[in-house]
């Protein structure tokens, strides 16, 4: 198994609005891809405006083969759906060790 580690910087008030958005369209994109095993957000106890998606894969094979285009597309109606885009403050690729 992999892990995808997307943080991003959302301010308090207005993660409500990004983590409905992330899910209704993001996780539910990303449900349908071969490999996608599941999804979590923290936030961080010490800074809550920052957030952490981890995404659960079953390999990064097939991770690394959803279609650029389908991820261009969500991101257009994420960032559509919200209004504004939020910094992606950090991106991880992570193996889990036995």
């Amino acid at each position: 198994m992999v892990i995808e580690q997307l943080s991003f910087q959302v301010p308090l008030a207005e993660q409500p609005r990004f983590l409905a958005a992330d899910a209704a369209i993001w996780t539910e994109t990303l449900a349908g891809q071969p490999g996608f095993l599941g999804k979590e957000v923290w936030r961080e106890a010490a800074d809550p405006d920052h957030l952490h998606l981890v995404i659960r894969w079953t390999d990064r094979r097939l991770w690394q083969a959803v279609p650029a285009r389908l991820l261009a597309e969500t991101e257009a109606a994420f960032v559509g759906a919200l209004g504004v885009t939020y910094p992606l403050v950090r991106c991880l690729d992570q193996d889990v060790l036995a």
